[in-house]
């Protein structure tokens, strides 16, 4: 994937507009900086998931093995985000530096099974929220908020999305990236699709024609030559069984994430959210793969998200 983009300090840089005082009495006012809102809005929602786990995790008391490793991302996710709200200076002093209120702890159901219907509802509302955020966001912050976004989605498990436009030479080249990487998915599950059987098999070729269908769309989307497929891919992973299957469906998704966060950082606010929700997509099937392999759920709070991005970092002057 790119190098993610040199990011602004929050709250502190240009692009404010200006309101002249053509009327006497008049004063000239800044307009507030636009990602302002967007990180009230995931700081809000990451703490309102953190209330809802640990209200879940304390009402039933045998699910917090599989709750902690999601509810340890989440306090990642917060801690990260309110990193980025930093205060500003100057006629911009009243924005950022005070954090929102936690919300108040979800109503939590009596059952195990309905009080995980509610948290994935939960995970599967922010996850979208990042989304539709990622488009209005500058291109660094999109990035970090369709890593989260896919994070959240691998918890829920499925999303929706839709389709974008492409303004710039980098534009292009972080399509022709995630492009190659679903050339690389289409040719893994026509390998990993020979070793299941029955409903599996049914579900990995849904997948295979999934990945045919946005390799597809992908390439309607390039103008100018799109990235050819290899003759042949080495797999990450030696498939030999349905399970050896299976870990191999999670590496090709898992790979996909890194190329579509990356994208996320297009100038086109629709290529933006079209990455997100991409990214969210690949995240959700590895989520449903991992069962399938016994694997437990990945480490990283931020998937495809280099450390770098993890930060802001003030330009010279701000």
């Amino acid at each position: 994937m790119p190098e993610a983009m040199p990011r602004r300090a929050l709250l502190l840089g240009g692009g404010a507009a200006l309101i002249l005082p053509w009327l006497s009495g008049c004063e000239a006012k800044t307009a507030p900086h636009a990602d302002v809102p967007l990180l009230v809005g995931a700081i809000v929602a990451e703490q309102n998931l953190i209330a809802a786990y640990e209200a879940a995790r304390s009402a039933h008391a045998p699910l917090a093995g599989r709750l902690d490793p999601v509810l340890a991302h989440h306090r990642e996710h917060l801690a990260v985000l309110k990193r980025h709200y930093v205060p500003g200076s100057g006629d911009r002093a009243s924005e950022g530096g005070a954090v929102p209120s936690a919300g108040t702890a979800s109503q939590i159901p009596a059952g195990d099974s309905a009080a995980l219907t509610l948290l994935r509802d939960a995970e599967d509302r922010a996850a979208r929220a990042r989304t539709a955020d990622a488009a209005k966001a500058d291109p660094a912050l999109a990035q970090l908020l369709a890593s989260i976004g896919a994070c959240e989605a691998g918890h829920a498990g499925t999303v929706k999305g839709r389709a974008p436009a492409v303004r710039s030479t980098s534009d292009a080249e972080a399509l022709r990236a995630a492009l190659a990487a679903e050339h690389a998915a289409v040719y893994g599950y026509g390998l990993l699709g020979a070793r299941l059987t029955g409903a599996l098999r049914e579900v990995a070729k849904d997948m295979w024609n999934g990945h045919r269908a946005q390799r597809d769309r992908l390439e309607s989307i390039l103008s100018g030559e799109p990235v050819p497929a290899a003759t042949a891919y080495r797999p990450r992973v030696r498939v030999s069984d349905a399970r050896g299957a299976a870990r191999l469906a999670v590496a090709l998704e898992d790979d996909l994430v890194p190329a579509y966060v990356g994208l996320a950082g297009a100038s086109s606010p629709d290529l933006r959210a079209f990455a997100a929700d991409s990214a969210q997509r690949a995240m959700a099937r590895s989520a449903r793969w991992r069962v399938k392999a016994g694997a437990a759920i990945p480490r990283d709070a931020f998937p495809g998200l280099p450390s770098a991005a993890l930060s802001p970092r003030p330009e010279p002057g701000e």
